[in-house]
């Protein structure tokens, strides 16, 4: 439905019964006016005819025709007033501005008529003799008390038309003034008493936007004053309870998003009502997508789908875990799952809160270390049980030959050898997490090339030995925040690796180049490669692609753990780049200087 403002229904109406009263007055005055113009008109020439009555009679007396008309032409002349004589037979005896000959009967006329009747009846009409409006007046003319005609007296209206025209121009410009002061006046009466109400319905929609700061004037009548009043306090109250809504559910929100536990929330028929953002990288989905729709649509889980259902069956809490390849890596993960009804005010069942807890870092930092524990035992295993074995051998009578004996003894150092290696490592890898943890590594901004030709000098004589060589490109204004010796290992070890697992005359390939964040340090070898699956694992403590191979070559399995963790120190990371048969490129990516 269409609703006018009420200025529209106030002022139309105003103006309205203004207009009205104006067009009732000037007609009415007017009407007025010209009523009493006529009738003064009238008696004008009522009294005229009088003052001419008696020389009428006593030209009418003598029967002089000719007197009369000469009479009436002169007194009509002098007095600007047509005069007519007219008998009993209605015939006109003389007439101040015709001949009577040619003039018509004039008993139907109605002033005729009426001064018959003994009675003044003033008459306006057109006449057809001078061919204008003339207003009429006739009297009855007696001679003794006998009737002997009529004398009639007309004078033309035109002059009462521009007199009262003149009349009617200054009514109605000054009705005009009066309807433009009346306007204005209702308009002015109309603004103020729409005014207010508008003004509360702009602060009424500005309330309804939220926005309480402005307040409304208390101004106009009692009873707007007081609807003002009683806004201003309802948006007191509102401002009051929406801030208190706002701040809680802000906290609240705050503490869904900030959760690192996944939290979903369904209704009774399994579907998703919210889920924070935590919970969708868990789940990997779009958290807007999946609201409101059924969980076994949402989420391809059996497990979660089924704790779901557990968790809306069960009054009490519930728990439990399982696992699910949601992940976008597609790679399984562990989740620990805490799962509540959630009830209305009157106690009715209203859905059930998911909380998930991603477990999958401890499961495989458990695994890790019994991996960790087992190949630790098992590498230092070995050696040792070698270095027992000869030992017990010599003690047994190999000591009483000679040949043998050297042998043995060889073999137990070059066991002791590793073992010492082993536990270098070990140590060198536990000093670098300690150091990094307490932040006690100190690094300076130095060139990189130093560092390289540096590494590569140290593996010179291995390389010479494999018949390879190493290339370096390096720019000498290439430096970066770093510590010399802890970097150093990094590259004697990835050098190292690069010397063990590439054929002999191969080519190995540093390189350091320097974009806008980084500094790039590359290791490429044409060697055998790095199978796809095991390339998330080389960098595990004690892990080996070829264990075989590693195991001739008589490596630890610790130096790329090393390597690991020393960029790790330096607030970088390394990247592999590696195809079976094709070689490998590792890449150090280190923070750019400042």
């Amino acid at each position: 439905m269409h609703h006018k403002r009420l200025i529209w229904q106030l002022y139309p109406s105003q103006l309205l019964i203004t207009l009205a009263a104006l067009l009732a007055f000037t007609w009415y005055g007017t009407s007025s006016i010209r009523s009493s113009q006529l009738n003064e008109t009238a008696a004008s020439l009522e009294a005229r005819a009088h003052l001419v009555a008696g020389t009428v009679l006593g030209f009418l007396g003598h029967d002089d025709r000719a007197g009369l008309e000469d009479f009436c032409r002169q007194a009509g002349k002098a007095s600007a007033t047509r005069l007519t004589v007219i008998a009993l037979d209605g015939k006109v005896l003389a007439d101040s501005d015709e001949d009577p000959l040619r003039m018509e009967n004039h008993n139907d006329r109605p002033e005729i008529i009426g001064a018959f009747a003994g009675k003044i009846v003033p008459s306006l009409r057109f006449s057809q003799t001078l061919q204008q409006n003339l207003m009429y007046v006739a009297i009855p003319l007696h001679n003794e008390g006998k009737r002997i005609g009529v004398l009639r007296t007309a004078i033309p209206v035109t002059a009462i038309d521009l007199a009262l025209s003149a009349i009617y121009q200054k009514i109605v410009w000054g009705c005009l003034v009066v309807a433009v002061i009346a306007a204005l006046v209702a308009w002015f009466i109309a603004r103020r008493i729409s005014k207010p109400l508008e003004q509360m319905r702009s602060g009424a929609e500005r309330f309804a936007r939220g926005d309480f700061a402005v307040r409304l004037r208390e101004e106009g009548a009692e009873e707007v004053a007081i609807l003002a009043r009683a806004l201003n306090e309802m948006a007191t109250q509102l401002d009051i309870r929406i801030q208190t809504i706002v701040r809680q559910h802000s906290q609240l929100q705050a503490v869904f998003s900030s959760m690192v536990e996944g939290v979903i929330t369904v209704d009774t028929e399994e579907r998703i009502l919210d889920v924070n953002q935590s919970g969708a990288q868990l789940l990997n989905v779009d958290p807007e997508k999946i609201k409101g729709k059924s969980i076994l649509l949402a989420v391809r889980n059996t497990h979660l789908q089924n704790f779901v259902k557990n968790s809306l069956a069960c009054a009490s809490p519930i728990e439990g875990e399982f696992t699910s390849r949601m992940s976008a890596d597609g790679q399984e993960k562990y989740f620990y799952a805490h799962g509540t009804r959630l009830q209305d005010r009157q106690g009715h069942i209203a859905g059930a809160l998911i909380v998930l807890n991603d477990v999958t870092k401890l499961r495989r930092l458990e695994s890790i270390r019994r991996d960790f524990v087992a190949n630790v035992s098992h590498e230092l295993k070995t050696p040792i049980t070698s270095i027992e074995g000869f030992a017990e051998t010599l003690l047994d009578g190999a000591l009483d030959e000679p040949e043998d004996a050297r042998r043995f003894v060889e073999i137990i150092g070059k066991q002791a050898s590793r073992l010492h290696a082993i536990v270098e490592d070990l140590l060198a890898l536990s000093r670098v997490e300690q150091e990094a943890r307490r932040e006690e590594i100190v690094l300076q901004e130095l060139p990189v090339a130093e560092i390289l030709q540096s590494a590569i000098q140290s593996c010179s004589s291995r390389v010479e030995e494999e018949d390879m060589t190493i290339s370096l490109v390096c720019a000498e204004e290439i430096t970066a925040r770093i510590n010399p010796a802890l970097l150093e290992q990094a590259v004697v070890n990835l050098l190292d690796n690069a010397v063990k697992y590439s054929g002999k005359g191969s080519e190995i390939r540093v390189e350091a180049e320097k974009n806008a964040n980084e500094v790039l340090i590359r290791i490429s070898d044409n060697g055998v490669g790095i199978a796809p699956q095991d390339i998330p694992r080389i960098f595990e403590r004690f892990y080996r692609v070829d264990k075989a191979r590693s195991a001739k070559l008589g490596g630890t399995g610790l130096g790329l753990s090393i390597v690991k963790h020393i960029v790790a120190a330096h607030h970088g990371h390394i990247t592999v780049e590696s195809s079976p048969g094709k070689g490998s490129i590792f890449t150090i990516n280190l923070p750019g200087s400042v």
